[in-house]
């Protein structure tokens, strides 16, 4: 049998070592989501200095802003990484600690989940026995059933917030820099168009990596960046009195 403790500290070896690759679905999920939330702000950024009727040129300012957006959004999923694997880390101390101290209250914890189930006597005391005749087997029962935590590989949190960043930082270059060598009325033309095109490569993307259907996948975000420029326009505009 696998021994469920030894199997869990070597995952966490695996995270403290460096491992540098995408390894998980939702790895690339949120990356590709940091990425759409760099572009976003960026979109806002402009639609609002266009709604301010700021006719300058806005390609400096909207790639100064994207990349200290894309520095926020690395630390921001590095910190969420590290108290998500803090958090597994405490619980997974707390469950292993009751079922030393208390194995029969763990004992009717599990009676009562399989019970829920729809197993009766005697098979639910023959899965009782079983499960609960090895500690290392409960633990990670009471872990996934009672707790809803699945213990699988996290990357460092390092790394996660180093190709957040990235993502992100990438898409600020994307729309931004040929604005820097734009005259102001051709971004009239390039930002919604840029963004478009890439609100949806990037929706794509995240649509396959994740088994999703792509067109949903696609309105929604494209949906996002209308409704939040739409506003953000209008509201700016506003502010101007130019409405």
């Amino acid at each position: 049998m696998t021994d469920h403790l030894t199997d869990a500290r070597s995952r966490a070896r695996d995270v403290l070592s460096g491992e540098t690759h995408l390894g998980e679905v939702d790895d690339w999920r949120q990356a590709l989501v940091t990425a759409r939330d760099g572009a976003m702000l960026i979109w806002l950024v402009w639609v609002a200095m266009r709604g301010l009727d700021i006719t300058a040129s806005t390609g400096p300012v909207l790639l100064a802003a994207g990349l200290g957006i894309s520095i926020y959004l690395g630390i921001a999923t590095s910190v969420a990484t590290r108290l998500r694997l803090r958090y597994c880390e405490s619980e997974l101390e707390r469950e292993r600690s009751e079922i030393e101290s208390n194995p029969e209250e763990e004992r009717e914890e599990v009676r009562a989940l399989y019970a829920a189930k729809g197993f009766s006597e005697p098979l639910l005391g023959r899965i009782t026995d079983i499960l609960c005749a090895d500690d290392d087997r409960l633990l990670k029962l009471m872990m996934e059933e009672e707790l809803g935590l699945f213990i699988r590989h996290i990357n460092h949190p390092l790394l996660v917030g180093i190709w957040n960043g990235a993502g992100a930082a990438i898409a600020t270059i994307v729309l931004a820099l040929p604005v820097c060598f734009q005259v102001p009325a051709s971004t009239d033309f390039w930002m919604p168009g840029a963004t478009s095109a890439l609100f949806v490569v990037l929706a794509i993307a995240s649509a396959r990596v994740t088994y999703r259907s792509v067109v949903p996948v696609v309105a929604v975000w494209l949906g996002l960046a209308v409704v939040a420029g739409g506003f953000t326009y209008y509201f700016a505009a506003f502010l101007a009195g130019r409405s």
